[in-house]
């Protein structure tokens, strides 16, 4: 029992960087085009969530090595407690590199989804142009200017490995899970056939699910620790803000660069207390689209 706050720090450290990027403008995909797209972005909290982190990532190693090295470990309360409130943060919005491979298929006029995968989440997406300005044929790549918006919904399962348990050996978890649900308002103008500029205002829900016998396997702590070491069954957090980027391209092939920024509430009850896990954060991201052509027929 004297290793629960490396085993929770280290269970809960294996969640990973939430992946905010847009890559795309308002405009949808003819029905029947398809668009396969790269992009690397980076989760980027800062302010009270930062902090917590990179307090507890410095003690967890501190602690691992003590551990492995046969030595003695002597927490304070007070260490103990941040070493596992970092451990939720991590859970909830952990700092990170994200790739992503995204396919998009138009589907029908004005609405096309998208299927993206980012290493550790799975996310499927719809998206509806209900506003187009400006070049009288919506769908032909030779466009000209227009002006584009777009509803979008969408929802994205993460997964979590963590082999350290497994080397330790005290404890098996079997059921440690994140859902986030999406929805981004697009807007997009073109300038001419190659330049655009767009952005997506958006707001995430994430419902990250703690194990049932890591929930446990912490109260037995309390005995022995002295202090509440209990753990929410699940943790709620809400993002709202925007991306704006820029795009380059004709026809078959399209850059983008982008910025997101916005602010992260979360304040889940750990160990007794009500906990600060959010703060404003940032994602930068860029990547590369291949589509085929697209008939200029309207159908």
């Amino acid at each position: 029992m004297r290793h629960l706050p490396l085993l929770v720090v280290l269970v809960l450290g294996s969640g990973c960087a939430s992946n905010l990027s847009t890559l795309q403008t308002a405009r949808t995909l003819a029905p029947g085009q398809v668009q396969v797209s790269l992009g690397a972005g980076a989760y980027v909290p800062v302010g009270q969530l930062l902090d917590v982190v990179d307090i507890g990532i410095d003690q967890g190693k501190q602690l691992k090595r003590d551990i492995e090295n046969g030595e003695s470990v002597h927490l304070t309360e007070a260490d103990q407690q941040r070493l596992l409130t970092s451990g939720v943060a991590l859970a909830v919005g952990s700092p990170g590199v994200v790739n992503e491979l995204m396919i998009r298929a138009g589907l029908a006029e004005n609405f096309d989804m998208g299927l993206r995968y980012s290493g550790i989440s799975l996310r499927l997406d719809a998206k509806y142009r209900f506003l187009h300005t400006g070049n009288p044929d919506p769908v032909s790549e030779d466009r000209g200017s227009s002006f584009d918006m777009a509803i979008g919904i969408g929802a994205a399962r993460h997964f979590f490995k963590n082999p350290a348990l497994d080397v330790l050996k005290v404890v098996e978890i079997n059921d440690f899970s994140r859902y986030d649900v999406e929805v981004p308002l697009y807007i997009s103008w073109d300038v001419g056939d190659i330049f655009k500029v767009y952005a997506a205002p958006k707001y995430i829900y994430g419902r990250t699910k703690l194990d049932e016998q890591l929930i446990n396997y912490a109260e037995q702590g309390k005995p022995v620790t002295g202090f509440d070491a209990s753990l929410p069954a699940q943790v709620n957090s809400h993002f709202a803000g925007s991306t704006f980027g820029l795009s380059l391209g004709y026809k078959y092939v399209h850059l983008y660069a982008e910025l997101t920024g916005g602010y992260t509430f979360c304040e889940p009850w750990v160990f007794g207390a009500k906990r600060d896990l959010g703060g404003a954060t940032f994602y930068p991201a860029a990547g590369i689209a291949f589509r085929n052509g697209a008939s200029s027929k309207r159908p």
